[in-house]
């Protein structure tokens, strides 16, 4: 099988799972929605409540603000703290609203910090693996400019790492404002439903649990089926050319 064909298969594969998972978890809500499971959960919704209570009302929230974009900075630097965890632990900690705006800026601190670092000391790995594929270096250059629509789909597919788009892009001289207002958009749907896992994370049979989590599986999803087409498109293309 050639690179092209696992290529393909893999991210098929990928987009189908994630479409997959998100039509179980409507199917999960419908089920747990049944009144036999909602009495049953009934018995531990309060001590839930109780919990939930004892962490909103959790004092020094400006110091828990600054630690939490503390992580997002070391973040930068430290590739195995997870995003998704301190979008959650922000959700938990904070009311929902305080904790969005607090997510927003931990992620524009961190891709902001990473654009820097790229723009002053080169693309990194990243580049290197990315430029050994003519076709992956013509999609990201995009002409010598960057393109804007792979970093909007980066931003979009959970598959590709933050920190290295960032730091691939600075390193490109893309335009900082340009590059920031699509990043923290394609962004948007998975801090939003990162954040609001995170707030509902002591309801888990709520509905307001239930939909970030679909739609982050089927946005992804749909993503990564749609990017494996116009990439496929993109080489049979160029075949023809050739």
């Amino acid at each position: 099988m050639s690179n092209k064909s696992k290529r393909s298969s893999a991210m098929t594969l990928a987009g189908v799972i994630l479409l997959v998972l998100a039509a179980v978890f409507i199917v999960l809500y419908i089920v747990t929605s049944t009144p036999e499971i909602q009495r049953w959960y009934a018995t531990y919704e309060e001590m839930l409540y109780k919990f939930d209570m004892a962490v909103v009302s959790i004092g020094y929230s400006q110091i828990i603000a600054l630690v939490i974009f503390a992580l997002y900075i070391i973040k930068c630097f430290v590739p195995i703290i997870s995003v998704p965890a301190i979008c959650l632990l922000s959700g938990m900690v904070f009311p929902t609203a305080i904790a969005l705006v607090v997510n927003f800026t931990g992620c524009f601190i961190m891709m902001t910090v990473k654009y820097k670092i790229g723009s002053a000391y080169g693309g990194g790995r990243a580049k290197s693996v990315l430029y050994r594929n003519e076709l992956a270096r013509t999609l990201i250059e995009h002409n010598g400019t960057g393109n804007p629509w792979l970093l909007l789909t980066f931003r979009i597919i959970p598959s590709f790492p933050i920190n290295s788009v960032s730091q691939l892009y600075g390193s490109l001289d893309f335009n900082y404002t340009k590059y920031i207002g699509i990043s923290m958009l394609g962004f948007a749907p998975r801090l939003l439903s990162y954040t609001f896992i995170g707030s509902s994370v002591f309801d888990p049979l709520s509905f307001r649990f239930f939909l970030p989590i679909i739609i982050l599986c089927g946005i992804s999803g749909a993503s990564i089926l749609i990017v494996n087409a116009i990439i496929n498109y993109m080489q049979n293309n160029s075949r023809k050319d050739t």
